[in-house]
């Protein structure tokens, strides 16, 4: 258990890493997403007709979905984003040392012994993970089959990466 946690700390770091990587330095996140023509007058349109925060669907009612109307699937946020970037960056190494530590019980419940094993069961949980996560937006929201296959990918890499270094250092520390 110990041991677990100490490599969720690592694997969980690596995701961190990772998910700077992918979202602030390679651009692929903004290659499948599309801007507005004209921002500030859907920002005027959400403000006047989504004043809570949450997710709303264009239309609301699934029958509506085929009649040949515009469709969305949003996170309106009237206030703007969080600007505790701190916080956020806190919040988002806990949640992934807790999906490192997860996929690490995982691991050592048999199977995945040695490096290629272990980061196999690395790749394989990401992949899982990426499309129990990510498929469902794809399947019933209609996102763009590109912006679920980058966000999948994704999740594979980093994924991939935390089996790495855990196996890395795994095979390094003990006789697994």
């Amino acid at each position: 258990m110990k041991k677990n946690a100490i490599l969720s700390l690592v694997a969980g770091a690596v995701l961190f890493v990772w998910g700077f990587v992918s979202w602030a330095v390679l651009p692929w996140h903004m290659t499948v997403a599309n801007q507005f023509t004209d921002e500030a007058a859907v920002s005027r349109v959400l403000a006047e007709n989504a004043p809570r925060a949450g997710v709303y669907y264009l239309p609301f009612s699934f029958e509506q979905q085929a009649s040949g109307r515009v469709g969305a699937f949003a996170n309106i946020l009237p206030n703007g984003m969080p600007s505790d970037m701190g916080r956020q960056m806190a919040t988002a190494y806990v949640t992934q040392v807790v999906s490192a530590f997860l996929v690490l019980a995982l691991a050592s419940m048999g199977a995945a012994r040695g490096f290629g094993p272990r980061v196999g069961f690395f790749a394989l949980a990401g992949l899982a993970i990426g499309f129990v996560s990510h498929a469902p937006y794809w399947v019933w929201f209609g996102f763009p089959a590109s912006y679920v296959g980058v966000t999948i990918l994704d999740t594979i890499i980093g994924w991939v990466l935390a089996g790495l270094a855990v196996g890395r250092f795994v095979s390094t520390r003990s006789n697994d």
